[in-house]
């Protein structure tokens, strides 16, 4: 038993009755269902001190995070709670958890402590290379398409063995002359997988997959490493449970040896010193998105049946939102099934309504909201850091930044070129790992020649071809170079010179291990690296400097937060950074607007977020339009966008989106339909072109067609491009098309105000020819207004469809011969299916179709296949054949 630390009281005086009782539980296994803003970290922080307030021993806990960020704030807040106890415990992410178990145990399995981690880049410069020496086309099976099949292998803990076993394989590790079978995908992955883990091994190194893999190897091949671990950490805390893959999933039963067979000793308090260890998992099955990194649901969903006696607790009170944005995150997450009800409720009020805004194309949309943020800013007072604009994909953001440089607007883009990924820092942490682990042969390979010293594609295939013949590491290669047959003497000298300086870098980093930064000024200096950007006359180089620079105050400030530091320990953390970790702190004032896509934005929350490209095909996106599993992934995705909102919600969406160099027509996403129409304020409800295109169908409205200050400016609908400039140039015409004046006339660069009539810097097609057959279903009416009347924006109800007589002669949109086109390889329109029909499809078999939404020419059909297998088509892709 340990010291009581504080009031046991103390810590739930505050707490609702249901963080109360999460808090307080006693027993073995305990799911906390904690919805978005429920307050878990606070809960989890709570219980974790609870447990110390009673006597148990800080160095008994174990609790696990996914991301450093979230480490820390966890760390910082039982500091707080618990004083200097908190330095006891092992708070950290599961991979770093991981290294600190490999570094002191990972020989039993053949890894030495100094073992590198490669980042995504050093993998892929690893397939590179064996790609080349097994004669792999790159191009068309690319480094990073085999990375990701290796590490969906490793994430179901399928071993290289495994996989060479299941394709009947007989490629040994090493083997030279190998021919992989033409055309045969599986035999080649399985074979890269073989060969990429031996080198790994060889460069006594391991990838982000390896930390967890690996230390599942660990456990079930050393029983006795394994028992300790277990004895150690009787207390386990995992945070967002959801998110685990299936590695993670056996690791976590590993730790809390639930399999062990153990026996708990009955009259100890707690877990006691034997037997399970007691496991509290937190998360949130309704904001499951990772599945494209092999996340699997299950794992939350299951938990009851996989840790016996098992306690589910749901937090259900929102600390964040107001009860608006709760109500459009419940309406949207309710359509999914098999989730265990929960409905978020906040005492917080009702808050402002949702922000809608119907653009014409995605700089509109941009512009739109580039104005808006420059208005909320300056009228409202908003802070730019309480500002957050979320995409599903990252190519949304190119327009969006466009729009915020012409709009001369602070932001930051999380999820672009991260600091650690820059060649200049990539070069320098290189060296630093050539030095601390000298197999590493991917790293002494990339540093080789750089800053150039001569020795180039000719000196390292002779070094590459000694070392594979010597078996032996690169530099072991070069430490033997004088026995290098074809070796000239003007490749000989500049390898020596490279050959004594990198044993001086180790001499100096042995003797200067506990100031990493003083190790990275030596490399720096010694290696040339420094001196030749310093020389350049590039403007660019000038920054490369500044972030070497910024490199040796990373280096010093490790130092300074870390009591034990070392060039290792130094090197690992720069290794497990993540996307999020780039954010400023929650009291930290960035003074900038923040860009991210929905995934990188999980966890964090902002008084203003704008949600974009709330369309079909851009989000949801379009692979979940035939797959039920993944529209019901997407829908937790936006409920985790909508729930990033504290104070007000924007949704916005463009009529016309330019993908591949094609305008294309793009209809509402249909989570827009899933939020009450009365939670949203629409500034605009209805594109131009969907306006124009009700009125060509339509001959009777209350609104007259076309109001006369709808300047449609010199837009030549027939057959020329959308506006003056065409699609591509400058701004789109005098007035932007279908808005009225007061976005009309300014071009998109022209300062802060007014960004309606925006540049479009997409491709240079016009529009049109598919506008009547893409929009035959908007006859029905639709809850966000998507092809009403010419109804003026800011009104909210129901939008129903009227014949629109229009002011002027309309125009014949099919003969615009670069017009978007909407492709029916079905040959099949909405009204040919009904529910009940069946049908048969070239992959799936026959059907019968159980469910009809009618989107005009995104249309969705839901079929059956028997055997559980049911799927959403889109009507005009799908390869169907009614019966």
């Amino acid at each position: 038993m340990g010291p009581g630390l504080c009031d046991p009281q103390s810590l739930i005086k505050d707490l609702n009755p249901q963080q109360m009782e999460a808090v307080k539980y006693y027993g073995q296994a305990l799911l906390i269902g904690a919805g978005a803003g429920s307050g878990k970290t606070r809960v989890l922080t709570r219980r974790i001190a609870w447990l110390l307030a009673h006597g148990f021993w800080a160095s008994s806990i174990l609790a696990i995070t996914f991301t450093n960020k979230a480490a820390a704030e966890m760390r910082e807040r039982l500091a707080a709670l618990v004083g200097p106890e908190a330095e006891h415990m092992w708070i950290s992410t599961f991979h770093s958890a991981c290294v600190r178990i490999l570094r002191r145990d990972g020989k039993e399995i053949g890894l030495t402590s100094g073992f590198s981690i490669y980042d995504t880049a050093d993998c892929e410069r690893l397939v590179k290379l064996i790609s080349g020496d097994l004669n792999i086309d790159t191009k068309r099976y690319t480094p990073r398409m085999l990375l990701g099949k290796i590490s969906d292998c490793k994430n179901s803990l399928t071993s290289w063995q495994d996989q060479l076993k299941s394709v009947n394989c007989d490629y040994k590790p090493g083997q030279r002359g190998y021919q992989v079978s033409a055309g045969d995908v599986d035999e080649l992955v399985a074979v890269v997988y073989a060969e990429y883990q031996h080198r790994l091994a060889m460069a006594n190194a391991v990838d982000f997959d390896d930390l967890i893999m690996r230390t599942v190897e660990l456990f079930q091949r050393c029983p006795q490493v394994s028992e300790y671990y277990r004895h150690k950490f009787r207390y386990i805390f995992v945070d967002e449970y959801q998110d685990t893959n299936h590695a993670q999933y056996v690791l976590v039963r590993e730790l809390s040896g639930i399999d062990s067979g153990e026996q708990p000793d009955p009259h100890m308090r707690g877990a006691g010193r034997v037997g399970p260890s007691w496991i509290t998992v937190v998360g949130d099955s309704d904001q499951s998105i990772y599945a494209f990194r092999g996340a699997d649901i299950r794992n939350i969903q299951d938990f009851e049946q996989d840790f016996p006696n098992a306690k589910t607790i749901m937090l259900e009170q929102n600390y964040r939102s107001t009860q608006t944005i709760l109500d459009a995150a419940n309406a949207v997450i309710a359509r999914n099934e098999n989730r265990k009800p929960k409905k978020l409720w906040t005492a917080l009020g009702e808050g402002d309504k949702i922000v809608g805004y119907a653009a014409d194309n995605a700089q509109q949309e941009a512009g739109w909201i580039a104005n808006e943020i420059a208005r909320i800013h300056e009228e409202e007072g908003v802070a730019y850091r309480d500002i957050a604009i979320m995409y599903r994909a990252n190519a949304q953001s190119r327009s969006l930044e466009e729009a915020m440089l012409n709009a001369n607007l602070p932001y930051q883009l999380v999820g672009g070129t991260k600091f650690y990924e820059r060649r200049e820092i990539k070069d320098a942490l290189a060296y630093l790992q050539a030095i601390v682990n000298p197999a590493d042969n991917v790293n002494v390979r990339r540093i080789l020649n750089v800053p150039k010293r001569g020795l180039g594609v000719r000196a390292e295939g002779l070094i590459a071809s000694y070392a594979d013949a010597h078996d032996t590491t690169f530099f072991g290669a070069i430490e033997h170079m004088e026995q290098i047959e074809g070796m000239s003497a003007r490749t000989t000298k500049p390898l020596g010179v490279f050959r004594d300086m990198m044993h001086g870098l180790a001499d100096f980093a042995k003797d200067h291990d506990t100031k990493p930064s003083e190790v990275v000024a030596e490399v720096l200096s010694k290696s040339g690296i420094l001196e030749e950007l310093q020389r350049s006359e590039d403007p660019q180089d000038a920054s490369r400097v500044d972030n070497l620079s910024q490199l040796q105050s990373v280096a010093a400030e490790f130092e300074q937060n870390t009591p034990d530091a070392t060039l290792a320990g130094f090197l690992e953390t720069t290794a497990l950074v993540a996307d999020s970790d780039q954010l400023p702190g929650e009291n930290e004032d960035s003074g900038k607007v923040t860009m991210m896509t929905l995934h990188t934005a999980k966890g964090l929350e902002y008084p203003y977020v704008f949600l974009t490209g709330m369309e079909q095909g851009t989000f949801p996106h379009q692979r979940a339009m035939e797959d039920t599993s993944e529209l019901a992934e997407e829908r937790r995705l936006a409920y985790v966008g909508i729930t990033r909102a504290k104070r007000r919600l924007y949704v916005t969406r463009a009529a016309v989106r330019a993908q591949w160099g094609q305008a294309n027509d793009m209809m509402p996403s249909q989570f827009l339909d899933e939020i009450p129409d009365e939670l949203i304020d629409w500034k605009r409800r209805e594109a131009g072109v969907e306006r124009m295109r009700a009125g060509w169908r339509n001959d009777d409205d209350e609104f007259g067609g076309w109001d006369d200050d709808d300047d449609f400016g010199s837009v030549s609908f027939g057959g020329s491009s959308y506006g003056k400039s065409s699609y591509g140039g400058s701004s789109y015409g005098s007035g932007t098309y279908g808005l009225r004046s007061s976005y009309g006339s300014s071009s998109y660069g022209s300062g802060r105000t007014q960004y309606g009539g925006s540049s479009a810097r997409g491709a240079s097609s016009s529009y049109g020819s598919s506008s009547r057959r893409s929009y035959a279903g908007a006859e029905s009416s639709s809850s966000y207004g998507s092809y009403g009347s010419g109804k003026p924006s800011g009104k909210s109800g129901k939008v129903t469809t009227r014949r629109v007589k229009p002011k002027t002669k309309p125009v014949d949109l099919t003969k615009s011969s670069q017009a978007s086109q909407t492709d029916n390889r079905s040959g099949l329109s909405i009204a040919d299916v009904h529910v009940g029909d069946r049908l048969t499809h070239d992959h799936f078999g026959m059907g019968t179709v159980i469910e009809i939404q009618d989107k005009g020419a995104n249309s969705v059909i839901t079929v059956d296949f028997g055997n559980g297998e049911v799927k959403r088509l889109l009507l005009r892709m799908a390869p169907i054949e009614m019966l």
